[in-house]
């Protein structure tokens, strides 16, 4: 007796017209040296770094074998440049999707100066601790990020029947939107790794995440180490 596929059943396989996105945070942007990271006031403008560019050409070898038939990035300078890398070596152009932007983060300096870094590094604490900056006056809503998502996902989906795509976000929106697949009331599930891919099969009304922050290409790349 054969064994009937559950991914059949479920209109969810490829070969039933589901759509693979592989969702990808983009690469590193933040250097190493305070100097350089002083150049730039705001994080949407950072380039990637030294190990972020080597973090993106890793992550564009490992969809060398995949078959990937487009790429789409959330149209912020360092998820540009990663899905850049990607489209070099799948030799299919980028489309910039603004649905799959980072979340957008009220005030958080509380009327002091804070340093872009020490923001950051603030914001992570808050999501670890939280689950989520909803907590931040001003911050996008959950619903909304989580709504923006679905629909980008969706959407891509809907015109990519049956391959495989690549789609390179945020970490806030990933995660918000791996939240909601997995019906968790947290937006920020844990932490992801910069240029690490999360697989989702979209088909047959249903959304299924398949794996979530894969970083084994990333072997050869440095870490800087846990703190």
């Amino acid at each position: 007796m054969s064994r009937s596929d559950p991914l059949d059943a479920l209109g969810l396989s490829l070969k039933r017209g589901a759509a693979e996105l592989h969702v990808v945070r983009h690469a590193d942007a933040v250097p190493e040296s305070e100097e350089t990271f002083a150049i730039y006031d705001d994080y949407e403008a950072h380039p990637l770094s030294e190990r972020g560019r080597a973090q993106a050409a890793a992550v564009a070898e490992r969809f060398g074998d995949l078959d990937v038939r487009a790429v789409y990035a959330s149209p912020i300078r360092r998820a540009r440049q990663t899905a850049d890398a990607i489209a070099a070596v799948t030799g299919v152009p980028v489309h910039e999707e603004p649905e799959v932007r980072e979340i957008a983060i009220g005030e958080v300096d509380n009327g002091t100066a804070m340093s872009l870094r020490a923001r950051l590094e603030w914001l992570a604490t808050v999501a670890m601790r939280d689950g989520s900056w909803t907590g931040i006056p001003g911050t996008e809503p959950s619903h909304e990020v989580r709504g923006r998502m679905l629909r980008a996902l969706d959407a891509i989906a809907a015109r990519h029947p049956g391959e495989r795509v690549a789609v390179v976000s945020h970490a806030g929106a990933i995660n918000a939107a791996l939240g909601a697949i997995a019906e968790t009331a947290h937006d920020f599930v844990f932490p992801l790794a910069n240029a690490s891919v999360s697989v989702v099969r979209i088909g047959g009304g249903r959304r299924l995440l398949m794996s979530a922050n894969e970083t084994g290409h990333l072997t050869a790349v440095a870490s800087r180490g846990r703190r």
